[in-house]
């Protein structure tokens, strides 16, 4: 046989082939799949050849959380029912087909639940649009009928902002999230790009807002979910708002989803330790193309200094309604604006703007079911002033908006600035409301919202979108999980605290990461609630209960009264072992921001718990007899006797309980279900008799006590009745008060006994002093608008 080099030649030609390229993505995606990977390889394989590039594109960039749960079925439907709508309209087959892959082959917008929601609305909505020109007239379709079809409207009773489309549609309320996701799905479904945008703070810090940007072949566009606008896209009342975006700002920029990654996640404030949602910033498409002014509504105006009026009319129920509003001049009577203000079903964003000449005076005219109210107006210097008019069964309205005004200017005001502002007006306003409840919640809730608005919580927002806390050098980061539903006063709070303590960084992360899932979420409550698992700002024994604690548990409740929709009165707090003897501390240092408070398998600290203060608060703790070491469970049963006796020295006071667990240890206490034990308790912010033992320099406040100086050792014993108020003091030279007009009759002068010295004191309610106690404070239920210091 003749030797041949045919063999060799093979061999070498397949040596020197080019390889296929290694999809390093889809290999990660599947490792991240875990045992879900079965069903991610089927849905690549089984996916049509013509298909299957896009459907490795959806799956290379899938968040870990779907590759580890969703089917190989439900990614094969979504993948055909997509290319189906791409099919179906010339529009549709002229979308590129990388923006097509990424922005209208994925199954989600955001972070909400994963459903199939494609087959249903492209059965519902694709008939609406077949005969469309182009993608912008098949959004705008879209948009004026999906939202009356499927009876979802806006609404801030909602469950939670990310509700996914079968939650809005059963529930029939949404945010503007939730609208932006019905829409954006809705466009994706017949084949049109579309991608939710949004600000995660307006440029003057009054919040969020979200709706939809969709693509056209020239380029993206805007739109607002569920405010459609027969002119076009492009158009909307946050147009003015967005045009003054900061580019490059997580904050205050302008970001757009996207599927695949961009090198930055989308900020949401329903969602911030969520980073797996990219995001591309488009701030730049929203800007003015000259320097000129925008009003409102996003026009040009004259470059010569403006200030905006934002409008909005209330009924006598604080329910906003569409009424008409006309500015005249009042000299000549001739009206220079007129417009007609939102209702309910309008974003909470979105007032009539009328832009006028700062300190110019209008005659203000309102008009609705055929009544109408006139008013003096004069416009201030600020930028943006938001003037609520509250209408009243007689014949006037109430300028509400003139208290939030004069308030945000105080609050943004340097303290020399404050000194300055004058409240005389106002507070006659104010003394003239005290007799009508309705008019007084006005009131307070105007100051509220100047102080939640107000240019002074950079640092607390930071602190917020990084799930974190921080006071006097110490941080403490923190999870924050939704359970349930929003009750309809705003969502509870839980702050749950981990064991451990004097150990290694390693074993309390471990502890912190149990307390996350520790205590088990309770659905059928009537109503839920947020949770947040608090990490010690330490590794030390005492780092749930140190003097930087009790500040710092206050910033972190504050932290989510302004940015998390809480109910100030449904405050909870609770603790297993380490965070246990946190709970014993706490709940008696600053029981007045709490609704109840739970320690488990810990014990009172000496000089650091007292019994004293929990005179209102609903105080609970389990220990087991068996749990001896440190001597806790006999320091729990001394606890037992302290409270009992203050139970029998003031009948119907000290709601306190110990839950005594026969034969039980350190672990394993039957306590993981002892949320739904604290939820139906509500705080009580101004109890008549208060007894308070102050047992650190930190603590300033006792409900409606106040002092300079706090001191281990002093106590301060005080009842309220009618206008008489009894004081009993021990080293304490000094206190105040801060009383809310229901504790007393503000025509009659305070007589107070202290220490049997008597003295007559006038009682001069002010919206400063609201300011002021909220500024202190920080919470809409502990501000007052009377403060009387006495000294010594």
């Amino acid at each position: 046989m003749v030797p041949t080099l045919q063999p060799w030649l093979s061999v070498l030609a397949l040596a020197l082939a080019p390889q296929a390229p290694v999809d390093e993505g889809l290999a990660q995606a599947l490792q991240r799949a875990g045992d879900n990977a079965p069903e991610i390889r089927r849905a690549i394989a089984e996916a049509p050849d013509e298909q299957r590039a896009a459907m490795r594109f959806l799956i290379r960039h899938m968040p870990e959380h779907d590759l580890k749960a969703l089917q190989a079925d439900f990614l094969l439907e979504n993948l055909a029912l997509a290319a189906e709508a791409r099919a179906a309209t010339p529009w549709a087959q002229a979308v590129p087909v990388e923006i097509w892959r990424n922005d209208v082959l994925p199954y989600a917008q955001v972070n909400e639940e994963r459903e199939a929601w494609r087959a249903d609305f492209r059965q519902r909505f694709a008939p609406l649009v077949a005969d469309a020109a182009s993608t912008t007239e098949a959004t705008m379709r879209l948009n004026a009928h999906i939202f009356g079809e499927l009876g979802v409207k806006y609404s801030t009773r909602r469950n939670r902002p990310d509700q996914a489309p079968s939650e809005s549609i059963e529930l029939g309320l949404a945010s503007c999230t939730g609208l932006s996701i019905l829409l954006a799905d809705a466009c994706r479904a017949v084949g049109v790009p579309a991608r939710l945008a949004g600000t995660a703070n307006w440029f003057d810090s009054r919040g969020n807002h979200t709706w939809v940007e969709i693509w056209d072949q020239d380029g993206w566009h805007f739109v607002g979910a569920a405010e459609p606008d027969p002119q076009g896209l492009d158009r909307g009342w946050f147009a003015g708002d967005a045009a003054r975006a900061t580019p490059g700002s997580r904050e205050f920029g302008i970001w757009a989803a996207s599927w695949q990654p961009t090198g930055h996640s989308l900020p949401m404030v329903w969602a911030r330790s969520i980073d797996w949602v990219h995001a591309v910033d488009v701030t730049a498409r929203y800007l003015p193309s000259t320097a000129a002014a925008v009003d409102g509504e996003g026009n040009p105006v004259d470059a010569e200094p403006r200030v905006d009026l934002l409008f909005a009319v209330r009924n006598p129920a604080g329910e906003r309604v569409i009424a008409t509003v006309t500015l005249r001049d009042p000299v000549t009577r001739e009206i220079v604006f007129t417009g007609a203000t939102r209702d309910e079903s309008q974003d909470a964003n979105d007032f009539l703007v009328a832009s006028v000449a700062p300190m110019s005076a209008w005659m203000l005219e309102v008009a609705r079911a055929g009544k109408r109210w006139s008013y003096q107006l004069e416009a201030g210097n600020e930028a943006r002033q938001t003037l609520s008019l509250q209408l009243e069964d007689s014949a006037n309205f109430q300028l509400t908006g003139q208290v939030r005004t004069q308030a945000m200017q105080w609050f943004n005001a340097s303290p020399e600035e404050r000194a300055a502002i004058d409240f005389s007006e106002l507070d006659t306003q104010l003394r003239r409301a005290l007799g009508d409840p309705d008019r007084e919640a006005s009131i307070r809730r105007q100051v509220w919202e100047a102080y939640r608005d107000a240019a002074i919580h950079g640092e607390t927002l930071k602190d917020v979108q990084a799930d974190r806390v921080r006071h006097g050098g110490h941080e403490s980061p923190y999870t924050i999980k939704t359970v349930g539903e929003r009750p309809a006063s705003g969502w509870p709070l839980v702050i749950a605290m981990h064991g451990g303590g004097g150990t290694t960084q390693e074993f309390n992360d471990s502890q912190w990461r149990h307390m996350q899932i520790y205590y088990k979420d309770q659905l059928d409550l009537g109503g839920g609630y947020k949770y947040i698992a608090l990490r010690a700002p330490n590794n030390t024994w005492n780092g749930f209960y140190d003097n930087y604690v009790y500040p710092l548990i206050e910033k972190l409740i504050h932290q989510h009264l302004l940015y998390s929709d809480i109910d100030p009165d449904k405050v909870y707090a609770i603790g297993y072992s380490h965070g246990g003897y946190g709970a014993f501390a706490i709940g008696p240092k600053i029981p007045d921001r709490f609704a109840a408070v739970h320690s488990s398998a810990a014990a009172p600290t000496d000089g650091e718990t007292s019994v004293v203060g929990l005179h209102t608060l609903r105080f609970t703790y389990m220990i087991g007899s068996r749990d001896t070491a440190y001597g806790r469970a006999e320091r729990c049963q001394k606890f037992a006797e302290q409270y009992r006796a203050a139970q029998d020295a003031h009948p119907g006071s000290y709601p306190v309980e110990m839950f005594w667990i026969e034969g039980n240890g350190h672990g394993g206490l039957p306590d993981r279900d002892f949320i739904r034990q604290l939820y139906p308790y509500t705080r009580r912010t101004t109890p008549a008799a208060l007894h308070w033992q102050l047992t650190d320099p930190v603590v300033r406040h006792h409900y409606w006590l106040q002092v300079e100086e706090p001191g281990k050792g002093q106590r301060l014993d005080a009842r309220l009745a009618g206008n008489r108020l009894q004081v009993s003091s021990t080293e304490r030279d000094q206190f105040a008060v801060l009383l809310q007009p229901a504790q007393v009759d503000i025509s009659q002068p305070l007589q107070l006994d202290w220490n049997g010295e008597t003295s007559e004191h006038t009682l001069q309610p002010s919206v400063r002093t609201l300011c002021e106690t909220l500024l202190e404070r920080g919470d809409p239920r502990l501000m007052a608008p009377l403060r009387l210091s006495f000294e010594r």
